[in-house]
């Protein structure tokens, strides 16, 4: 049984709603009218009455001050009302009695960020100065009483894309720009010579050079009677209706939010999903995903989607491109296997976690909490035969046969809100984000394959994962060449943290603008780029940092090989 997500939820700012928590309604304190007065406050938890709910608690706790389950429930009425610090003390108390009690380990540090957060001691400044570096510092090993390769590695803060400030201190490397407005998601091309960040609410992809660290391009996703060919006719897959429309009628004339994006075919096409369509305010109607030629840096087409399309990933064996839908527990393959823009289409039937979510009366509410099981993080395996899916809602990674289409299964055990899925350079090992809880985890590729293809549609709940604590919103992550080092982009505490994937321990860490969500590391891992989208309630964000990453000596990345003439090389998809 999982806690009511709006008692979870409901003046936890910035926090997603589905957030599986254990209940403890059937907790019991140790006289009859403790226990009796626990029931009573969990029951008003549950209706989201947290000012009741306290009052019984408190009760509790006078008639039984060492009562666990009151001083747990207590903690979690203090969170729904923001209360950090109360929320902290309640848990504290909870750890001196029983430092393994329920899943108050997890979550104590999370409710810590929080109140660091509140208090103006948490990692929210808008701007962090030109040339930080990370820490620990990395001093130099000295060879043969020369200065030698840094003990540790290294980042240094070394440009910057903003708009908010004009007149930056540093113009040279510091520069305004007025097209990063909410910037999401920032992507490498194949070659590592370009970078393309989706700035969302600008309705626009900008291209960067990675070398010159130069603005060379900007992509608007502006649709209308002049470009609406590139729809080839189509308004929707799957039957899906539009709850909305814009003024001119055609469905197909509007402006995309873009999100995240993908790179297929050996890096020839990005692939860019809209969160909405401009008129679509509620986001229940289709929306679209926009195909870009990575050579022209144009777009060649846009097909229509379900709703809210988050992510977007491509096989390895450049058949299929997945379109995961947060708004509605679906995902659609795209059969690319043709390599022609113009002759990719949907496979016939959807990917289904459970049920399709109606959208009928969903618009006004918040797509953030109204999303079904929220699914985001999407990879296939080396193989191209299997589908993950991350469930942020519920929690778990669902898996699909891709050949047959069928849904396998969920696999459950990780850290809740789980968001963001990369498999290791050798295909071996998976690794995932868990946003709220703010985990950073792995768990070996087999595992999971067995797992689900044994689990006949059912949660499974598996062990074996390895993980380390981030900090609260653990977003974005991204591999270091070879996969030695793990990137993750941390929103809550405004920082890119490095973990070592062998150890799992944090090897380094640096501030960046506020509030980091999009991560890319470059194919050499001598660059990193984040985007800091910001948020509503606190500010911050509209800032791209550009990171230079330097290698300690025992594991710096080796040059790439070079290649003939005409040969395309080898591409990372």
């Amino acid at each position: 049984m999982y806690r009511s997500l709006a008692v979870c939820l409901s003046l936890a700012a910035g926090l997603l709603s589905a957030w599986p928590v254990l209940a403890q309604e059937g907790g019991s304190c140790a006289s009859e009218e403790a226990t009796e007065l626990f029931r009573e406050g969990f029951s008003a938890l549950k209706d989201a009455d947290s000012k009741e709910a306290m009052a019984s608690f408190k009760s509790c706790l006078e008639a039984e001050p060492d009562c666990k389950p009151c001083l747990y429930e207590l903690g979690w009425a203090y969170w729904t009302r923001g209360s950090w610090k109360s929320c902290v003390e309640s848990w504290e108390t909870v750890m001196e009695l029983d430092p393994d009690y329920e899943e108050t380990p997890q979550w104590l540090p999370i409710a810590r960020d929080n109140l660091k957060g509140a208090s103006g001691s948490g990692r929210s400044s808008r701007q962090i100065p030109m040339g930080t570096l990370s820490t620990p510092k990395a001093l130099a090993q000295p060879r043969g009483g020369e200065p030698g390769k840094p003990k540790t590695l290294q980042i240094e803060l070394t440009g910057r894309f903003q708009r908010y400030q004009a007149n930056p201190k540093v113009p040279e490397r510091d520069h305004y720009d007025r097209d990063i407005y909410s910037p999401k998601s920032a992507r490498f091309s194949a070659d590592g010579k370009k970078v393309y960040v989706n700035s969302l609410e600008g309705y626009k992809t900008v291209v960067y050079n990675a070398e010159t660290v130069e603005k060379i391009k900007v992509i608007k996703h502006h649709f209308n009677a002049e470009n609406e060919q590139l729809f080839q006719g189509e308004p929707a897959p799957f039957d899906y209706k539009f709850y909305k429309r814009p003024r001119s009628g055609n469905v197909n004339h509007f402006k995309g939010k873009p999100v995240e994006s993908e790179i297929s075919h050996g890096g020839k096409f990005l692939w860019v999903p809209y969160y909405r369509r401009s008129y679509d305010g509620g986001a229940t109607s289709p929306s679209a995903v926009a195909i870009i030629d990575t050579t022209s840096d144009e777009i060649v087409r846009v097909m229509p989607t379900g709703p809210i399309p988050k992510y977007v990933s491509a096989s390895p064996d450049g058949n299929w491109v997945a379109v995961t839908h947060w708004g509605d527990n679906t995902v659609a393959l795209i059969d690319t296997s043709s390599g022609d823009p113009q002759q990719f289409e949907y496979r016939p039937e959807l990917l289904v976690v459970y049920r399709k979510l109606s959208q009928s009366g969903l618009a006004g509410k918040n797509r953030d909490k109204a999303c079904g099981y929220c699914l985001r993080g999407t990879v296939f395996t080396p193989d191209s035969k299997m589908l993950l899916v991350s469930r942020m809602g519920g929690g778990g990674i669902a898996g699909f046969d891709v050949d047959s289409g069928s849904y396998l299964g969920t696999i459950k055990g990780m850290k809740p809100t789980p968001r963001h899925l990369v498999l290791s350079p050798d295909g071996e090992t998976l690794y995932l984000s868990s946003n709220v809880s703010g985990y950073v985890s792995k768990i070996a590729l087999a595992t999971v394959r067995a797992e689900l293809q044994a689990a006949a549609g059912e949660k499974v709940r598996i062990s074996g994962f390895e993980t380390v604590y981030v900090g609260s919103g653990a977003r974005t992550i991204s591999l270091g060449p070879e996969g030695r080092y793990i990137f993750s982009a941390v929103n809550r505490k405004s920082e890119l943290i490095v973990i070592d994937s062998v150890t799992m321990d944090i090897v380094s860490r640096i501030r960046t603008d506020a509030y980091t969500v999009g991560l890319a590391v470059s194919p050499d891992g001598k660059q990193a780029w984040t985007t800091s989208q910001g948020r509503k309630d606190q500010g911050g964000g509209n800032s791209v940092c550009v990171y230079t990453v330097t290698y300690p000596s025992d594991s710096e990345p080796e040059p790439e090989p070079e290649t003939e003439a005409g040969s395309v090389g080898s591409e990372s998809q």
